[in-house]
This record gives structure tokens, sequence and C-alpha cells, in this order.
């Protein structure tokens, strides 16, 4: 499980409001319930670090309106000859965080694509769930692909192993600091940094999502959709990675047959997209 105080700084709950949240629930337990599914479901936007500039400069740049959300979603596309891989960001990321890992595809050869999903980078919207992850994959995928190749990170890694019981079909898969094997824990995790009932809430936001989006958020666990994968896949994590542990990645690679798994160190959660060897590695299992 993810520490209380880590997924704190992760979200930037200030102690007030998860005092005044604490407070509420002794009140009204469906005020309470409407609270945590705001903030559950709202990303953080971070401003863009220069390093990630050079990235976005020499994408050429198109917006894709959603037809299931109607919202735009931001592309970013460096094409080439060869094979195409496109990139999936985690929660309060953006496509800018490949910067690494799509200069050194397009080094290679690869075209490359990423983009920002709703309510994250330059794409349009406020709140966002996995499930519209999933169908911003799908909707590029048919506007834009085929793909030969997907890689995501941390929640964006669960949502790329979600995309071929759509019928998307990839070469290689790469997942990157994947945060979990069950999609529960994540209802989980958040709920712990408030102090309140874990299996109280957990079971209320669940049920209350499969409602809102038109499926059950358990049907997208990591551990059911990768059993059957019709692709290579290489699993890669820090093994001091602070928001998601290790041994979800290490219980992953249990569970895909004839999966490759790199565990590196130092790194934590986001800096390992941009560390040289991981991205070398996962260059060469690309090309390979």
């Amino acid at each position: 499980m993810v520490e209380k105080e880590i997924v704190n700084r992760y979200y930037l709950l200030p102690r007030w409001l998860i005092f005044s949240v604490k407070m509420i629930d002794i009140i009204s337990t469906r005020a309470t319930l409407r609270i945590l599914e705001y903030f559950f479901y709202k990303p953080v936007k971070f401003n863009v670090p220069k390093r990630e500039e050079e990235f976005i400069s020499k994408s050429v740049t198109s917006t894709m309106v959603m037809s299931q959300l109607e919202v735009g979603i931001e592309i970013y596309r460096m094409e080439a000859e060869g094979e195409r891989v496109l990139l999936v960001h985690g929660w309060n990321g953006r496509a800018g965080q490949f910067h690494a890992i799509a200069k050194s595809c397009h080094d290679a050869g690869l075209d490359v694509t990423a983009l920002d999903l709703p309510g994250h980078g330059e794409s349009d919207g406020r709140h966002t769930a996995l499930p519209e992850f999933v169908d911003a994959i799908s909707e590029i995928y048919a506007h834009h692909g085929p793909f030969d190749h997907i890689i995501g990170h941390s929640i964006g890694a669960i949502a790329v192993l979600n995309g071929p019981r759509f019928g998307l079909k990839f070469k290689k898969i790469v997942t990157i600091s994947i945060p979990a094997t069950k999609v529960r824990s994540l209802f989980q995790n958040f709920i712990k940094m408030f102090g309140l009932s874990v299996d109280k809430y957990a079971e209320l936001l669940i049920d209350r999502a499969s409602k809102k989006y038109n499926a059950d958020p358990n049907s997208f666990d990591p551990c059911i959709v990768s059993k059957d994968l019709d692709s290579e896949v290489l699993i890669i994590h820090c093994r001091d990675d602070e928001d998601a542990r290790v041994s979800e990645s290490i219980q992953l690679n249990a569970m895909v047959e004839g999966s490759d798994l790199y565990v590196a160190s130092g790194l934590g959660h986001r800096r390992i997209l941009r560390d040289a060897e991981v991205v070398g590695r996962l260059v060469d299992f690309l090309c390979a």
C-alpha cells in the first residue's frame, strides 16, 4: 500500500481539508462521498519544465475531439518511417514527461505519438477517470492509428493493458511503474489519507463509478486483463518507487506469460522516464 504521507504529497491535499472531510463524515455519508469523488477524479496540472520543451517544439501537434466525452485532447507526433509507438502518461502527468523516451524512439527510426489524456496537460476537461483513459486510447487508435507498440506509465500502464480487451492490437506493450494489479487498491489508498473507513467508502465509490462510467472499475484489473495478452510485454519499475510499490510489477510479471521484468534503482516514480539505462532497454525491446 502507498503510505498516507506519500499519497498526500501526490494529491497535494492540505491538512485542513482532510480534517474537514473527517468532520463532515460524522454528519453525512452522502456529502463526504461527493467530496471524495470531486478530488478523486480531479487531476492536478503542473507547469511544464524546460526539459520537455524540445519534445513539444519538434512534434506536430493536433487536437482530437473525443466522440463520447466531447472534449478535445492534444496529440503530439514525431513522424518517421519505422513502426509506430503510442505513449500514454499517468495521473497528473502529461505527454511531455516522455520526452527522453520519445526522442530515443524517434532517433531509432520509430514513429512516435503521445497524447495529453482528458483533464491533463493541454487537453480539455476538469475531471476524468480510468475508463476515459481507455476510451481516449481507443479513439486515438481508431483515428490516428493503428500503432505497433504502446507504452504506459503509472495509471496509464493500467489503461494500456486494457486496450487489447477492446480490440486494440499491439506487437509489444511496455508498462512503467504500474501502481496496482487490482484497481480497488487505488480507491483504498486514496481514502486512507482522509482517515476514513476504507471498506465503507471504497465500496461506495466503486459502486457509483460503475454507474457513472457504465463500467465496473474492478473489470479493469491488470490481474484479469493481462492473462491472455497476445503481445510481447516489458515491465519496468524502480525498486525505491514511493508512489507505486515494485511488488505490483513483480506480481504482474508473474501473471503475464513470457513477459520481461527490469527493476531499476534510485529513480523514483517519474525520473525513471528519463533515465538513460531505462530508455535504452526500452528502445532495444521495441526495435528487437
